[in-house]
């Protein structure tokens, strides 16, 4: 078995860029709707994301969760009276807080597989109070998939959005892909010749080289198989908002309350 995708990406992880990182308007997003929350209010963030944790304080108070060891020591920013850090498995929520306002994560429904999507889902509902939130921005398909040629016709310095096209496209019927495979497609699919001419960095390239052995399964729904996910599990998306960034389109932000 290949190591879990983020013990691998752990280190790494800083040279993420958007799509695959929010931007400031993906987290002004989130702002906006924990403001609107009764305070104090108290919640969930899945997850080490950086400018989500930045967003705790007197009156919002989180409990970030990960099981990741590794992406807790490189990520996390430290606990204080607003927040503090959990090592845990995300299908182990209600043992950490129950009733809770709001869970909030960025790709958290991008890092698992399809099954765990559903457990995920349940969890998330059983730990929210009745009027709780879950703010989570997803990594979408697009309802017709490009084409190896479409993604070079149309690709620029953006390592990022080149990595997150190329991984829409090659998800399986289920859309879902692996890690070796993302490795492979792009070894079979991307000369050194295209490293120089989109100028990729040695930086950019390492994210892909972080893949190689993985045998962790990752997922990208369409939107409507994420609405078809919330309604399942009596999750009702309220509305959602996209960021101006490439690709943003297909990396909307969902703001959901339990039906």
């Amino acid at each position: 078995m290949g190591k879990h995708l983020h013990t691998t990406l752990a280190d790494r992880f800083k040279y993420f860029t958007s799509p695959i990182r929010p931007r400031p308007d993906d987290i002004e997003i989130v702002r906006q709707q924990l403001s609107l929350l009764n305070k104090p209010a108290r919640g969930i963030l899945l997850g080490v994301t950086k400018e989500l944790v930045e967003l705790a304080n007197d009156e919002i108070k989180m409990i970030a969760v990960d099981r990741s060891k590794d992406m807790i020591e490189h990520h996390w920013i430290g606990n204080n009276s607003n927040r503090i850090v959990k090592l845990a498995d995300w299908l182990e929520l209600e043992s950490i807080a129950t009733n809770i306002n709001f869970v909030i994560g960025d790709g958290i429904f991008n890092v698992i597989d399809r099954k765990c999507q559903h457990q995920l889902m349940d969890c998330i509902r059983n730990v929210l109070a009745d009027d709780g939130l879950l703010i989570v921005r997803v990594q979408c398909n697009p309802v017709v998939r490009e084409t190896i040629k479409e993604i070079f016709e149309n690709t620029t310095n953006n390592f990022c959005a080149f990595l997150s096209r190329l991984v829409n496209s090659i998800c399986d019927s289920n859309f879902e892909v692996r890690g070796s495979e993302i490795f492979n497609k792009f070894k079979e699919y991307v000369t050194d010749i295209d490293i120089a001419r989109f100028r990729w960095t040695k930086e950019d390239i390492s994210i892909i080289e972080a893949h190689e052995n993985s045998s962790h399964v990752i997922t990208f729904l369409t939107e409507e198989m994420f609405t078809k996910l919330c309604d399942q599990h009596q999750m009702k998306i309220l509305s959602k908002f996209n960021g101006s960034y490439q690709l943003s389109e297909r990396n909307p932000t969902f703001i959901i309350r339990k039906d």
